[in-house]
């Protein structure tokens, strides 16, 4: 399983936009299934992503997509 990121680390790792859209993407996928959050009542608020089971069965198909789409572009 993959380690617990904060959003700022998410957002770090890859550029999702501004902070109300990752923040709106971060919520859809917990809502899908494929992020569990876990919210650790402090002050200042902190927060956790994992992915789920379900969003390590997909890491494959998105590693499958980028190495295609890396093909494509002759990277």
């Amino acid at each position: 399983m993959s380690p617990p990121r904060s959003p700022h680390a998410i957002v770090q790792l890859r550029s999702l936009g501004t902070a109300p859209s990752y923040g709106k993407q971060l919520r859809e996928l917990v809502a899908d299934g494929f992020l569990a959050r876990t919210d650790f009542g402090e002050v200042p608020p902190r927060v956790e992503y994992t992915l789920t089971p379900q969003g390590e069965s997909f890491v494959p198909i998105l590693l499958a997509m980028k190495q295609w789409g890396e093909k494509k572009l002759g990277l």
